[in-house]
């Protein structure tokens, strides 16, 4: 499963999906945070030892799934934005399906559902997303109603 969060790590992806669901290896793919050990240290710390959670590059997670690393496993890989989705599938990770979770309020971007505002930057990266086949989800919570994205 991977899911496109802005808040990365948080109580509602480590308990609400993650513990919740049995997802392992949960797995934040960021460039940003790796390149900040002080940071990558913080998240890889709040992750319960149960999930065998890291903090990994989009590299790192696209060479994984590659090699095989996730079959068979019921991994959770949450990435920051839609942006950063696409770069996993222009490394040749077989994506499926992206699951939009959290991307709040910010200036340049427009609500689509009550955690859910896009800019058009994210339009363009869904779109693109969608071309390639991979099928786009928005659901904050396990317990929520799949809504499907459309352009």
């Amino acid at each position: 499963m991977v899911r496109v969060d802005d808040r990365l790590l948080h109580g509602q992806v480590i308990i609400g999906w993650g513990q919740t669901l049995g997802l392992s290896p949960l797995l934040l793919a960021s460039d940003r945070v790796v390149k900040d050990e002080s940071l990558a240290r913080t998240f890889r710390d709040v992750i319960p030892e149960e999930l065998q959670g890291d903090v990994i590059s989009l590299t790192d997670v696209a060479e994984r799934w590659l090699h095989g690393d996730f079959k068979d496993k019921r991994a959770l890989i949450v990435v920051e934005a839609p942006v950063d989705a696409l770069k996993l599938l222009h490394l040749g990770a077989p994506l499926k399906q992206l699951m939009l979770g959290g991307l709040h309020y910010r200036e340049d971007r427009e609500e689509i559902l009550p955690y859910l505002f896009l800019s058009e930057w994210d339009r363009t990266n869904l779109d693109e997303i969608r071309r390639r086949g991979v099928k786009i989800v928005c659901q904050d919570l396990p317990t929520a109603k799949p809504v499907i994205y459309e352009e």
